[in-house]
């Protein structure tokens, strides 16, 4: 039988280091991607009747509350992108106190 021989281990991995474009692209793809999810949510929420039918119930008493793409966007990206903000404010913080104190 033949034998293959590698010259390099095949799990050994050098650590890479981040750049900053990098974890900026990253991190505008996941907010994308949470976009995208929250729009697929409003849609199956504002579907007639699909939500009604998931949850089993039929209540006509109560108000129906209809927002537009604009104001569900808004009101869902705001938030979690403060979030974001807050939370890489609270990072780097961490980050430079490590590295100067």
């Amino acid at each position: 039988m033949a034998e293959i021989m590698l010259s390099k281990p095949g799990f050994a991995r050098k650590q890479r280091e981040t750049t900053l474009p990098g974890n900026i692209a990253y991190a505008v793809f996941v907010l994308f991607c949470f976009w995208v999810g929250a729009q697929i949510l409003n849609l199956l929420v504002h579907a007639p009747g699909v939500f009604d039918h998931l949850m089993q119930m039929q209540e006509n008493g109560r108000p129906r509350i209809e927002m537009g793409l604009a104001v569900s966007t808004l009101f869902g990206v705001v938030p979690f992108l403060l979030g974001c903000v807050m939370a890489g404010a609270f990072a780097l913080f961490l980050r430079l106190r490590r590295r100067y104190f």
